[in-house]
């Protein structure tokens, strides 16, 4: 049963993570974009600035997927992931799948004019599936908050 403090706490992490989720699609975006010339790493800045890219968008799916809160207690968890944060995540993943799917079509019909390499393709279609994701996440999320 969860107490006060959990529900106070749990209020608390959830408009956070509303904000947090939309500013992290919104950097990650931006470095995804700052390393478009970089297709295949020649030097060790490169290859860290794909590595990394890699990580954080496995982590940012990983924040999605459990709605954060991992070392929060049980009460607090169940709290911070309750039915309208579940549908909201639901459809973020909706909005993502549809990203991704439309970014294929956009890479296909760009690739016919312009040679892309399938590293730069997977870059791009997870990039759009990702942010989309996240930043429908983020908008229901601070919408359910308003109401």
């Amino acid at each position: 049963m969860p107490t006060t403090d959990d529900i106070a706490l749990a209020e608390r992490l959830t408009r956070r993570r509303a904000r947090v989720v939309t500013v992290f699609a919104l950097f990650f975006l931006f470095s995804m974009i700052t390393s478009l010339d970089t297709d295949v790493p020649v030097s060790r800045p490169e290859t860290f600035k794909l590595a990394a890219w890699l990580v954080w968008a496995a982590a940012l799916l990983f924040l999605l997927m459990t709605g954060g809160g991992l070392f929060r207690t049980r009460a607090v968890r169940q709290l911070l992931n309750d039915e309208s944060t579940n549908e909201n995540r639901r459809s973020a993943l909706v909005t993502g799948f549809w990203a991704s799917v439309l970014s294929a079509f956009a890479l296909y019909g760009i690739s016919l004019f312009e040679p892309i390499t399938a590293r730069e393709a997977i870059r791009l279609m997870l990039s759009a599936a990702v942010a989309a994701s996240l930043l429908k996440f983020g908008s229901l999320e601070r919408r359910s908050l308003r109401d």
